[in-house]
């Protein structure tokens, strides 16, 4: 009985100490490194059920356009279609379908908002750049030193995963970097189509 009673008491322990599933971002931004594009179809699937959408229209630099997106999630999908514009009047096509190590990205969005001594900054920017056939996912909580305290803790980032945001002074974790397919038409069932 009291073997019992001791291996219930330490999984409720056990449960309890387990961190749950928690909204990190309620503004979504998306933009481009190198020129215009039109995102008109871009979402992102998260670990709570839900997600947003990232499909702005036409984009141009970092961080790009912005929007509020709700109570976003730890992201665990991407999915969909952009398109280049170039000089010349001619359009490259992109799309992606993929996983999101959530897992990973949960640990990222942890250690960012670990990171700071001082600045209590908790939801923030779930951020999506393009760049070609290169999607980018960043997260990051707008600590901007000129107006913010933002050293960090000491030892807060021992996997070196918090870096400089693309020509920007705050931070960022990466949640997810991959690359879609490439086409010089517009893919089949895609807002491009027409």
């Amino acid at each position: 009985m009291n073997k019992l009673l001791l291996t219930l008491i330490t999984l409720f322990l056990l449960t309890a100490c387990e961190e749950k599933p928690f909204y990190v971002a309620n503004i979504g931004n998306a933009g481009s490194l190198d020129g215009q594009y039109g995102i008109r179809d871009m979402s992102v699937a998260d670990i709570l059920g839900g997600g947003a959408g990232f499909g702005y229209g036409a984009v141009n630099g970092y961080p790009g356009k912005s929007a509020d997106i709700g109570r976003m999630g730890v992201p665990k999908h991407i999915e969909g279609f952009w398109a280049k514009y170039e000089e010349n009047d001619k359009t490259t096509y992109y799309k992606i379908s993929a996983g999101i190590d959530s897992d990973l990205a949960e640990k990222k969005i942890r250690t960012l908002r670990n990171y700071y001594q001082v600045f209590k900054g908790k939801t923030g920017s779930m951020q999506v750049l393009v760049e070609r056939e290169r999607v980018r996912i960043f997260y990051t909580l707008y600590c901007s030193p000129s107006y913010d305290d933002c050293t960090p803790k000491e030892n807060s980032d021992p996997n070196h995963w918090v870096e400089k945001a693309p020509g920007s002074v705050r931070n960022v974790v990466v949640l997810f970097d991959g690359k879609g397919e490439m086409s010089p038409t517009p893919f089949p069932d895609s807002p491009y189509e027409n």
